[in-house]
């Protein structure tokens, strides 16, 4: 079976772009022009049911609110803003009229809080699963889209929030957690079910850094860090080092992971899916400038590494170096 950047190589190997297709396919979103001043961003993210989420871990609103915030995402991840939305559903026997209208009051409550306006979309019937294809449209000042491809050596690495809590939150969903049972949010395993089913997009920094001109590259966290940094040194054609102990890990992997069935924090934190972050790369001399952020957006900031010339991702662990390989998150077809 291919896996899911085997398919999109070939897809990308056949497309042809015309001239006002700025960046097309292989980044967080496709830059195309429209105005001296202005970039449009363009996005879509498909999510099937069985696949990306399941009906009884969740609620219509909640999962209405993480198909649209999976999107914003990847404007953030542009440094971009939303503007537009498409939504596409296709429907089984089981979604009665009380569930869709929770589904689309939370994709309509999260569109209104960001700004963006909902303007088509299309509706289906299936047979047994529930799809939810939302496209979203974004600009950015002209030229200023941050990519995957411009890191530079030197550059520092830097990561918003903390890492961990949503591939921590899926697990504990496979094992019968679910969030109506935990009542008090300062639970650890409340946090991390949270994480996994209501992400928030990290809209305002991704602005600011766009806006500003800090960062080199970027790419939000999807497929895990060890995945997603690779997606960059892969478009950057160069290699990272980053340091174990600055890995900022999510407060409740930390509380409830150790000793627990063998798990590692780190490794989650590396490798878990759906965090929904932004990783960065920018120049040294920007660092006074980014520690200013966390202050004025409430939003945290941690240099995890450095790019390097050697293209390969590595890791210090207590003083030795070892290879990362790219173990995040993989849609298999």
């Amino acid at each position: 079976m291919p896996s899911e950047s085997e398919i999109i190589s070939r897809i990308k190997q056949r497309a042809r772009s015309r001239g006002d297709v700025l960046i097309g396919i292989g980044d967080d979103a496709a830059v195309l022009k429209n105005t001296s001043e202005t970039d449009l961003l363009a996005c879509c993210d498909l999510m099937v049911e069985g696949i990306h989420f399941r009906l009884d871990w969740t609620t219509p609103r909640m999962l209405g609110r993480k198909a649209l915030a999976v999107n914003l995402s990847d404007i953030a991840a542009m440094g971009g803003v939303p503007k537009f939305a498409m939504i596409s559903v296709a429907l089984p026997h089981h979604c009665f009229a009380e569930f869709v209208n929770g589904l689309f009051g939370g994709i309509a409550e999260l569109a209104d809080e960001h700004g963006v306006s909902i303007v088509g979309g299309d509706t289906s019937s299936s047979r047994d699963s529930l799809f939810i294809d939302v496209s979203v449209i974004g600009e950015c000042a002209a030229g200023k889209a941050i990519t995957r491809r411009g890191a530079m050596i030197g550059d520092k690495i830097y990561v918003s929030g903390s890492l961990g809590a949503s591939a921590l939150g899926l697990s504990l969903l496979r094992e019968g957690g679910r969030l109506e049972d935990l009542k008090d949010r300062s639970d650890a395993k409340q946090q991390a079910i949270f994480k996994h089913l209501a992400p928030e997009p990290r809209l305002t920094l991704g602005r600011a850094l766009g806006e500003a001109g800090l960062a080199t590259s970027m790419i939000d966290i999807s497929d895990g860090l060890s995945t997603d940094l690779w997606h960059i040194l892969d478009e950057s054609h160069a290699g990272a080092l980053i340091h174990a102990d600055a890995v900022p890990i999510a407060g409740c992997v930390e509380s409830l992971l150790p000793g627990t069935q063998g798990i590692d924090p780190l490794r989650l934190a590396l490798d878990g899916g759906e965090d929904y972050e932004l990783l960065f790369t920018a120049r040294p001399e920007s660092e006074k400038q980014l520690m200013v952020l966390p202050e004025t957006l409430g939003t945290k900031i941690t240099a995890i590494g450095e790019i390097v010339g050697e293209m390969r991702l590595s890791i210090e662990v207590n003083g030795a170096i070892e290879s990362v390989e790219r173990s995040g998150y993989e849609h298999l077809i």
